[in-house]
């Protein structure tokens, strides 16, 4: 007979990161989808699935471990690992974006539950909108868009099982982290005294051309804002979500010579130099994230490889998107190339207490910005079981609330998200720089560059 015992599901690299924001930095990571609906889901859809998202890959609490090296783990937890709220006030035409906010905000429990929370009110205009927020350390975008898309797949079961290990088996684990730091000090080591003797990457060059690496500044270049909240005001970073006639977008996106990707990318850097984190002559790092998960079964939490992509600002700001189109190739080609030293060291970060990592982590900053494209998105997903009622979705991750001064320090620009869904291009945009690209900043500069491109965007 099949082993019917339920496997042990370790924590990823990835899924530590965002426990240490959690439980080490006091900065808790939400993934979101919203969802807007031209009716309404009734008691017994929303009820069903909420069950479903229960029963599936969401359905975990963490638990930790006190023992060197061995890594936390997931455990099934079913209905204790979710929360359903049904809000009665109907949300008005205009309010919809601090709705969404309010919801992202509500706080979650990696270890008591719960871990995530779908959330539903009425639209004042007609129809609703619904909220399913996701400890990032429980999933990231793909592992929560993959456990809704099964939960509305109501043919088929949903299931998650794991355990806590034994005593053997967290020995085991013990060993085998044990000997993957190693190696990957030992390949740390080699590369730093290759470096000194032949002229590579350690010396400041480039992985793959041996060339000096070109990336913007990350450090604020821009003045204070006087009108931005005070230094310890707590709160979400401010975002601006927006739609776009998905032909208008894909036909500006062909007439230079680009994808819609690369638009994005674009629209992306022009925010940055309106903003004044970056100039026309600087050369823009843009943090990538991929799934690796590959399109079969897989209940990571995690499993996202982050790549960087250098724009020369000047080609977003002449809307040479065939410049752009070739270096994101080149790019996701060298995909696999040889780890960096964060992949080499992330065992070993692991492996240490929170007050260490916390320790550690002082003085480190976040990426000046990410630009993550989730694709099309399907409407029976958009509709959220009935694809005539889909009116739009949106993602996003933010922290929980985190204060002006604490934004500053971390040094971001902005954080960008796009899918489609039908016939829209929906984009979301965080503010990460409180002076340059602020509550009072953002949405300006958002629009400003998309009527820059000739798109006519409807405001969530």
């Amino acid at each position: 007979m099949p082993d019917r015992t339920p496997p042990v599901l370790r924590t990823t690299a990835d899924d530590d990161l965002f426990i240490r924001m959690d439980r080490a930095l006091g900065v808790p990571v939400v993934n979101q989808i919203a969802w807007r609906l031209t009716s309404a889901p009734d008691e017994r859809e929303l009820e069903q699935l909420f069950g479903r998202l229960a029963s599936g890959r969401l359905g975990r609490l963490l638990r930790r471990t006190g023992l060197p090296l061995v890594r936390d783990h997931w455990v099934g937890a079913g209905a204790a690992s979710g929360r359903r709220v049904a809000d009665t006030e109907p949300v008005a035409e205009g309010a919809v974006v601090a709705w969404i906010d309010a919801a992202a905000s509500r706080p979650l429990d990696l270890t008591e539950g719960p871990v995530w929370e779908l959330r539903s009110a009425p639209l004042a205009s007609g129809g609703a909108v619904v909220s399913l927020c996701v400890a990032h350390a429980a999933g990231d975008g793909s592992a929560v868009i993959d456990a809704v898309r099964a939960a509305l797949d109501t043919t088929a079961a949903t299931s998650f099982a794991a355990r806590s290990p034994g005593l053997i088996e967290q020995a085991v684990d013990a060993a085998t982290q044990a000997g993957a730091i190693t190696s990957n000090l030992v390949a740390l080591a080699r590369g730093a005294i290759s470096a000194r003797t032949a002229g590579s990457p350690s010396d400041g060059n480039d992985d793959r051309t041996g060339q000096a690496p070109l990336s913007a500044r990350t450090s604020r270049v821009v003045p204070r804002d006087p009108d931005a909240a005070p230094d310890d005001h707590v709160a979400l970073a401010p975002v601006c979500i927006v739609g776009v006639p998905t032909e208008q977008w894909a036909a500006v996106a062909a007439a230079s010579g680009g994808s819609s990707n690369t638009l994005f990318i674009a629209i992306v850097v022009g925010m940055l130099v309106a903003g004044g984190r970056a100039g026309d002559d600087d050369v823009v790092r843009i943090s990538i994230p991929m799934s690796l998960r590959g399109g079969v079964p897989d209940d990571r939490a995690n499993a996202t490889l982050g790549l960087s992509l250098d724009v020369p600002a000047s080609a977003a700001r002449d809307k040479d998107l065939a410049t752009i189109r070739a270096l994101s190739k080149d790019v996701y080609a060298q995909r696999t190339a040889r780890p960096g030293t964060f992949v080499r060291l992330q065992p070993m970060m692991q492996a240490l207490g929170d007050r260490a990592v916390a320790a550690l982590s002082k003085g480190a900053t976040t990426p000046l910005a990410l630009a993550s494209n989730l694709g099309s998105l399907d409407d029976h997903l958009a509709g959220l079981g009935d694809p005539n009622r889909a009116d739009g979705i949106v993602t996003r991750s933010t922290t929980q609330a985190i204060s002006t001064a604490r934004l500053r320090e971390l040094r971001g620009g902005l954080a960008a998200w796009v899918n489609d869904t039908g016939q829209t291009t929906t984009v979301s945009v965080i503010g990460l720089d409180p002076d340059g690209l602020g509550r009072t900043s953002l949405s300006p500069i958002l629009h400003a560059e998309l009527a820059r491109w000739s798109l006519t965007p409807r405001e969530w």
